[in-house]
């Protein structure tokens, strides 16, 4: 049993591009099919409770079906096989990064095609958290504080959250009762423990961390973020995963990569396996409604973060020589964002295409 977790989600992983809910999407399939070791739906309709824990969707689908199958050694086996791929890929894709030719006006063509994209595609998704999250009197004023504290105020996204969560509390239990390389642990845990909802909502603390010539940890420049996030969407495997592994390794080499994905994912392995033993326990618990009530519509606020900084490096430019907007890149931006929504076109094949647009008319890129 335990090789056949590891298979399966070993393939899945291996074959599904597009990040945790392409994931589950397919987990969901094989594992009702010819398996049987699910009911059919049962992952998606496990899925709100599956995002009250901190993690990757992909990650809490693998402890999820591992652990009902084989307890704790099989959730951790299947969260191993569902991590390999993209790890693997994606370091030796963060190995040769350097020896791609950057300045090629063909591949900038391509990556800038791929950051339209990606702007489109984080527009569809906060539109999509929007809806699902942001409710009531708090949810709007939560967003919106959210993304002006990040924004302008440029105060530090684990702070955000944080706040969220204990504002959110007090409103639940008022509701209820009135009415380096050393450092890549701690870092990589932290994300961990935050990334509620996907890998999206990490975005904004890998641009304070690593971006930019400020950032504390490593100064990348804000274009080969862009273009790095892009290669996460073309490349098999959860998307944080696949970013983990880069930053992991500009911090450390491999060793450093691996440790940032453990680091990742262990927080999930451990609050999950835990909170399976009383599921719905966990689902109806006060404190933990009370900390996603707060936290849920913070998250669209630092969605709205990411696509306004992705927004500036596809559809506007802000430099020494004035501010510049590029049409082109805000057509193919608003076409990804409009054929996200509308269809159910992969995010990597909007990827490729907009590349593959970006490459044939490069020249209106410079």
């Amino acid at each position: 049993m335990l090789a056949r977790l590891f298979f399966e989600f070993f393939k899945i992983s291996l074959f599904v591009v597009g990040g945790g809910y392409a994931i589950l999407a397919v987990a969901d399939r094989v594992f009702s099919g010819k398996l049987k070791w699910t009911e059919e739906g049962e992952l998606i309709e496990k899925l709100p409770v599956l995002q009250m824990i901190p993690g990757l969707i992909a990650g809490n689908t693998a402890i999820y079906v591992g652990h009902k199958m084989s307890g704790r050694l099989g959730a951790a086996v299947a969260l191993v096989a569902v991590a390999l791929p993209s790890f693997a890929i994606f370091l030796a894709v963060t190995c040769g990064l350097a020896y791609l030719p950057m300045g090629n006006p063909w591949l900038e063509g391509a990556l800038t095609g791929a950051r339209c994209a990606l702007t489109g595609i984080l527009v569809g998704t906060v539109w999509k958290a929007w809806r699902k999250n942001v409710t009531g009197l708090y949810g709007p004023f939560a967003a919106v504080a959210a993304t002006v504290a990040i924004l302008v105020f440029g105060i530090n996204t684990a702070l955000v959250l944080l706040v969220a969560m204990l504002f959110g509390l007090g409103l639940e239990l008022r509701r209820r009762t009135f009415c380096s390389v050393s450092a890549i642990p701690l870092i990589f845990l932290k994300y961990g423990l935050l990334s509620f909802g996907g890998g999206y909502v990490l975005l904004p603390m890998y641009m304070e961390e690593f971006v930019g010539p400020t950032a504390p940890l490593l100064q990348i420049p804000p274009e080969e973020f862009s273009s790095v996030i892009a290669l996460t969407q073309m490349t098999p495997g959860p998307i944080s995963i696949n970013a983990a592994t880069f930053f992991g390794y500009r911090l450390g080499g491999v060793g450093g990569s691996m440790l940032a994905t453990a680091c990742l994912l262990l927080p999930s392995w451990i609050l999950l396996v835990w909170a399976l033993n009383s599921l719905e326990k966990w689902k109806t618990n006060r404190v933990v409604r009370g900390l996603l009530r707060g936290v849920r519509p913070a998250t669209v606020g630092l969605l709205l973060a990411a696509t306004y900084a992705f927004a500036g490096m596809s559809v506007w430019r802000q430099s020494p020589e004035g501010f510049s907007v590029s049409v082109l890149g805000g057509v193919l931006s608003a076409l990804a964002a409009v054929v996200f929504l509308g269809t159910r076109v992969a995010p990597a094949g909007l990827i490729f295409a907009c590349a593959a647009i970006g490459t044939l008319l490069h020249r209106l890129f410079a």
